[in-house]
């Protein structure tokens, strides 16, 4: 619930440009914001236990987010971290077109793609961060994906700057990722997202949200 609320208010803090009003197309039906993250490691489930993209009501949310996408340090772009559930190639279930699938039966729907995640940990996106070539490089592999399975945009995952292996610069690295990466999707007309930690002192150490609108 803690990562919901401020995944909703991050939104519109990335959404807005010093306090304007959001996108009134980036809201659901009835004008609310309802951010439903889809775990996909939950198919493997045994059981009943199991959930699939076909188990998603897309009436619920005015945006669903897939979780989720990784980095590839060999060439610091965005990567399937499943390829089997995610993609179509090799017999896969290509988990990915089927949830932007669920938007032409819902057209009010927005779908986005999470990169990060816990198991992904820190060090990595901060050695990514910290190098401008590196950020190009991920910036653009990520705008790629994000049009070639039609996702609405990307939802920024980075648990946690400056911690889990990351550095002291990553404070200031956060927001030159999340400038590049708003560079390249604003003209295109897609959404950018960032799930943050909730911890008040870690708000405090970890970013600079003001620079960050």
């Amino acid at each position: 619930a803690v990562n919901l609320l401020l995944t909703f208010l991050v939104y519109f803090l990335l959404q807005c440009a010093r306090c304007q009003p959001p996108d009134s197309s980036h809201h659901g039906r009835n004008g609310k914001v309802v951010v439903c993250y889809v775990g996909t490691w939950a198919t493997y489930r045994p059981g009943k236990g199991a959930f699939h993209i076909d188990s998603i009501d897309p009436s619920l949310c005015s945006h669903l987010v897939y979780s989720f996408a990784g980095l590839d340090t060999n060439t610091w772009t965005l990567k399937s971290l499943d390829p089997y559930n995610d993609l179509e190639e090799n017999y896969g279930k290509g988990s990915f077109k089927k949830m932007t699938g669920l938007k032409s039966a819902h057209p009010q729907l927005k779908v986005t793609l999470a990169v990060g995640g816990w198991n992904e940990g820190s060090a990595n996106y901060s050695a990514m961060a910290a190098d401008p070539e590196k950020r190009a490089k991920f910036v653009a592999s990520a705008l790629e994906m994000i049009q070639k399975y039609d996702f609405d945009g990307l939802d920024l995952d980075w648990e946690f700057p400056t911690q889990r292996g990351g550095r002291p610069e990553d404070k200031e690295n956060f927001v030159a990722l999340i400038k590049d990466l708003r560079n390249a999707l604003k003209p295109n007309g897609y959404i950018l997202t960032a799930a943050i930690s909730a911890g008040i002192e870690t708000l405090k150490k970890d970013y600079r949200l003001k620079e960050v609108g």
